[in-house]
């Protein structure tokens, strides 16, 4: 039965069934190290040797320890990918590509959260200590804020890293990069095209966050570039949540200033919030308010009417940060490579 044992190699207990590298040393008349070098493709085993221990594998169905192979030969085949969440369609869509692309190159990926904001972190949140650092060949990090506790220990790891969202200084690191600009613009321009500017409204993520600074920054050139002076209350800053985005038409609502405004919100979830509390109160979309989500996430097709939102290239940047961190660990010597990734309005129902 599997749960038996018997007595292997050298007097060694094993459950029956599995097969150790001992085994297969002894069924090919080899030492572990020669079994090991075969497994690991090393041109050292003259021919015959190297096609006795592959005959004896093939035999005993011996499937090597990846750990232990790394161990022996420093590359672990396994990727690190830190964000600061995981929550939502945005980081899901990211993590699923990254996987595939992850595997399509012979790797494992591990996962991790950070705090990307700077604050004090929860016991075993640090970076550092939420990946075993030691036995990754690489690893990519999504940076979102210019005080990530993060940031410095990339700055000086020895470890080919791939940066997402963080154009570092010196450009010495692999980096992605997201055009927030042009898909921001687009999006108040479409806006603009049937409200007054008076009228429009950003609704974002938090202040520092790099992917906000980005949006607003565009929103509001793009209103003083038609001569359209901005009020303070036609931006306003909060986090990448639903409940946000409710809160806040939920306020604009009680100040009799949501009917007939356009909003640009910073991201999908944002949107959905202020169309949902817009919605319970009585109010149309598009009729009385006009909403254009950014990220283009499975949530925006879902909503009722569908979503207008700014496509952000979402799988391409798991897939990419895993092929630029593939190539680093190939070559370490090559020079750093910076991808840039565009965005861009898809119209739909809500503007």
């Amino acid at each position: 039965m599997g749960s038996e044992q018997q007595s292997g190699p050298a007097g060694v207990r094993k459950l029956a069934g599995a097969v150790s590298i001992q085994d297969v040393a002894d069924a090919a008349q080899v030492s572990i190290a020669t079994v090991s070098r075969v497994i690991n493709g090393h041109q050292l085993v003259a021919i015959e040797t190297a096609a006795r221990v592959r005959a004896a594998i093939e035999r005993l169905g011996f499937r090597p320890n990846r750990f232990a192979q790394g161990l022996m030969t420093r590359k672990s085949k396994l990727l690190g990918l830190a964000v600061p969440d995981l929550h939502g369609e945005f980081y899901s869509s990211i993590l699923r590509a990254a996987d595939t692309a992850a595997r399509k190159a012979g790797y494992h990926l591990l996962v991790t959260t950070f705090d990307g904001t700077g604050k004090p972190a929860a016991e075993g949140d640090e970076l550092i200590s939420s990946l075993p650092m030691s036995l990754l060949d690489g690893m990519a990090v999504m940076i979102t804020e210019p005080n990530s506790r993060a940031l410095e220990y990339i700055r000086t790891s020895a470890l080919p890293v791939v940066m997402i969202d963080l154009d570092p200084s010196g450009g010495d690191r692999d980096t992605i990069l997201i055009d927030n600009t042009t898909g921001a613009r687009e999006a108040t321009e479409h806006l603009l095209s049937a409200t007054p500017g008076s009228n429009l409204r950003f609704v974002g993520g938090p202040e520092a966050n790099f992917d906000t600074v980005q949006r607003s920054r565009a929103f509001m050139s793009v209103l003083s570039e038609r001569g359209i002076t901005l009020r303070p209350d036609q931006v306003r800053f909060g986090d990448y949540t639903m409940e946000w985005g409710r809160r806040w038409a939920q306020e604009a609502a009680s100040a009799g200033a949501l009917k007939g405004c356009a909003v640009l919100a910073g991201n999908d979830e944002i949107a959905w919030g202020i169309m949902t509390a817009a919605q319970d109160g009585g109010l149309s979309i598009p009729g009385d308010v006009r909403v254009v989500g950014f990220d283009d996430t499975r949530l925006s097709t879902l909503t009722r009417p569908r979503l207008s939102t700014v496509h952000m290239p979402l799988a391409q940047i798991g897939t990419s940060a895993i092929e630029l961190l593939a190539r680093r660990i190939a070559d370490p010597q090559a020079s750093p490579e910076k991808v840039r990734l565009s965005t861009s309005l898809v119209k739909r129902e809500t503007s």
